[in-house]
C-alpha cells in the first residue's frame, strides 16, 4: 500500500499481462499482493479495448495504490483472446509489436505523473517488452502464468524445431526436454503443432529473451512440480535469471481480501448458481466449463448432453453465448427443458467461489491452467478435454502424472462419443477409480496451501523477491 508521512517515493511496478482471461487473472492475482505491501505502486496496463470492458467490473482492492491504464492495439479483443486469435497466433502476436512505441511512451509518462517506474513486470509472451526495459535500464521480470513444466518445452522449442518434433501427434517419445518424464509428441502444447510460419518465427525469437529477465515468476508450486523447476532454476541461474515458483497465485488474494480470491472479471457472473448450489447434496454436482476461450460444435455438445443425462447426476455447466458452433439454439433450449430439474446452466461463474463449494464433486475442464490450479487447490477431481494452446500438456501432468483426474478418447472425427463420457463420468462420480483421485488431489491440495502460508516455499520466494526491488 501507499506509505503514508514519508518523502520517498513508492517503488513503482508496470504489469503488462497478454489480454487473455487466462494471462490477466495470475497477472492481477500478483499484482494484489505486490500493491498491498507497504511502499509499492502498480500501474497494471491492458491493451485499450479490454481494458474499456474491465473497468466495467473493477474493485479496486483497498488500501492499495494499484492503477488500471490502458495502450493502443488495433486488435480487438473486449473479453480477451478468443478462438479466432488463438487460430491466427502469428498474426496476433506480430500485431502486438506495434505496441512497443506506445509502452516506451506510457513508461515515460506513469514516471513523471506517479513516480519512476522500477520495473516491469511482462507476460513471457510479450518477450519484447524487455528492449523497453533495457531502453529504460530497469529491470524485466517474467510472469509465467503456467507450469514448470511448460517452461521446460518452451526452453527445448529450438531442439524441438531442429529435430523436426511439429504437427505429428502420435505416441512417439520426445527425448530430448530435460526435466520433465517421458513425454509423447502428442503431449507437445497444441499451439506448437500449428502449421502457422509466423507463429513459429515468433517462438524462435522469444526463447533467448528468458535469460535475459532478471527473474521469472511461476504460476506453481515447488511441491507440485520440483524436477521441472530444479531444471529450470539450475539453467537460468548460469545466466544470473532467478526461477521462482510463486504460486498459486489466486490462493495470494484469500491472504490480502477480505472476501476471499476474485478472478479477474471479464463478463457478468451469474450468482444465482451459488445459491443452487446451496441447495445440493455435499460432493454431488459436477462442474463443467471450458474456459474463455474454448468452442464446442454442435454435435459435440449433443454427446456430451446425452453423457449427462444418462448419468442422472445434477450439474452446474457454463455455457458461454460464444461457446457453441453450428446453430444450436434449439438443442440448447430442448436440452435445458429435459434438465431442468437436474443441472444448471449459466454463461458465466464465479469459479473460484463454485469450486470451494462443498457440493462440488468433480470438474470436466478444458485444463487451462488456472482451472486445473484452482481445482487442485479446492480438491476436485477433473476431467479433462483440452481444446488448445498448453491444456493437452496440462492434461498429459493431471491424469497421467500426478493421476488427479481422467480423460477421453476421441474418434477419428474428433468427437468424444456419448458413451465414453457417460462410462468416465460414473468412474469419477461414483466409483473406486474417483476415491482415488480424490485421495490423491487432497494431498496436493494441502501442498498448494500449505506453499503461500507465510513458511511456505511460494511465500518466501515470492518474500525474498520483493525484498530484492526494495533494496534496489
Amino acid at each position: 500500500m501507499a506509505s503514508q508521512g514519508t518523502s520517498s517515493p513508492n517503488i513503482h511496478v508496470l504489469a503488462f499481462p497478454v489480454p487473455g482471461q487466462g494471462h490477466i487473472t495470475p497477472m492481477m492475482h500478483l499484482c494484489k499482493k505486490i500493491a498491498a505491501r507497504d511502499g509499492f505502486t502498480v500501474s497494471f496496463v491492458n491493451v485499450d479495448s479490454l481494458h474499456d470492458e474491465m473497468i466495467k467490473h473493477w474493485r479496486a482492492p483497498p488500501n492499495t495504490d494499484l492503477r488500471l491504464v490502458s495502450i493502443p492495439l488495433s486488435w480487438k479483443i473486449p473479453h480477451g483472446l478468443d478462438a479466432y486469435t488463438l487460430t491466427h497466433l502469428g498474426e496476433f502476436f506480430k500485431t502486438t509489436t506495434e505496441m512497443i512505441p506506445a509502452l516506451e511512451h506510457l513508461v515515460s509518462k506513469l514516471s513523471l505523473e506517479i513516480s519512476p517506474v522500477r520495473c516491469i513486470i511482462s507476460d513471457y509472451f510479450f518477450f519484447w517488452t524487455q528492449d523497453v526495459a533495457d531502453k529504460f535500464g530497469i529491470p524485466r521480470i517474467v510472469l509465467w502464468p503456467g507450469s514448470a513444466a511448460w517452461t521446460t518445452i518452451e526452453y527445448h522449442i529450438p531442439e524441438l524445431i531442429a529435430g523436426g518434433h511439429k504437427l505429428v501427434a502420435d505416441e512417439s517419445v520426445v527425448g530430448i526436454i530435460k526435466g520433465l518424464g517421458p513425454l509423447h509428441q502428442a503431449d507437445i502444447p497444441l499451439y506448437l503443432q500449428a502449421d502457422d510460419h509466423l507463429w513459429a518465427e515468433y517462438s524462435v525469437q522469444r526463447v533467448p529473451y528468458i535469460r535475459k529477465a532478471s527473474c521469472v515468476l511461476v504460476n506453481s508450486f515447488y511441491d507440485l512440480e520440483p524436477e521441472a523447476s530444479d531444471f529450470m532454476a539450475a539453467e537460468l541461474r548460469k545466466g544470473g535469471t532467478e526461477f521462482l515458483s510463486v504460486g498459486p497465485m489466486f490462493l495470494l488474494d484469500e491472504q490480502t481480501s477480505e472476501i476471499g480470491p476474485t478472478n479477474v472479471v471479464l463478463r457478468n457472473e451469474d450468482d444465482e448458481c451459488l445459491r443452487w448450489l446451496d441447495k445440493q447434496e455435499k460432493a454431488s454436482v459436477l462442474y463443467i466449463s471450458f474456459g474463455s476461450i474454448a468452442v464446442v460444435t454442435v454435435e459435440q455438445f449433443e454427446e456430451i448432453a446425452v453423457g449427462l443425462e444418462a448419468i442422472g447426476k445434477p450439474f452446474l455447466w457454463v455455457l458461454r453465448p460464444e461457446l457453441l458452433i453450428g446453430n444450436p439454439v434449439e438443442k440448447y433450449k430442448e436440452f435445458c427443458e429435459r434438465t431442468s430439474k437436474q443441472g444448471f446452466t449459466v454463461s458465466w461463474a464465479p469459479q473460484l467461489r463454485v469450486l470451494k463449494h462443498p457440493s462440488i464433486a468433480a470438474h470436466l475442464s478444458h485444463c487451462g491452467w488456472n482451472s486445473v490450479l484452482e481445482s487442485i487447490s479446492n480438491g476436485v477431481p477433473l476431467m479433462c478435454c483440452p481444446w488448445g494452446a498448453e491444456q493437452n500438456t496440462n492434461a498429459k501432468l493431471v491424469i497421467h502424472d500426478w493421476k488427479i483426474g481422467a480423460g477421453f478418447a476421441r474418434g477419428a472425427n474428433g468427437l468424444i462419443g456419448r458413451g465414453d463420457i457417460e462410462k468416465t463420468l460414473r468412474e469419477v462420480m461414483d466409483g473406486e477409480r474417483g476415491k482415488q483421485m480424490k485421495d490423491a488431489v487432497e494431498v496436493l491440495k494441502c501442498k498448494a496451501r500449505k506453499a503461500v502460508e507465510s513458511d511456505g516455499r511460494s511465500a518466501a520466494s515470492l518474500d525474498d523477491f520483493l525484498k530484492g526491488l526494495s533494496s534496489q
